[in-house]
């Protein structure tokens, strides 16, 4: 039975081990595939992007309202 027990916590120490390297290989090899500055572009382009759609809604809204007599509140 003692034997048992032993061998059961060396199995569980290995596959917990196991796991936490091969966990930290796969973050690093994603961190190393993963290009930093692509986040921070595609939050830049999503940021311009809905800049525009504004200033394109305002101008258009403007045009509107004059064309048909409304008020800006």
């Amino acid at each position: 039975m003692f034997k048992r027990v032993i061998w059961f916590g060396i199995g569980a120490a290995a596959g917990t081990a196991g796991t936490v390297w091969t966990e930290r290989k796969v973050r690093s090899q994603l961190d190393r595939v993963r290009p930093a500055a692509l986040a921070g572009s595609v939050q830049d382009a999503v940021r311009a992007a809905v800049a525009e759609g504004r200033s394109a809604a305002r101008a258009r809204e403007d045009e509107l309202r004059s064309r048909y007599g409304g008020r800006r509140g």
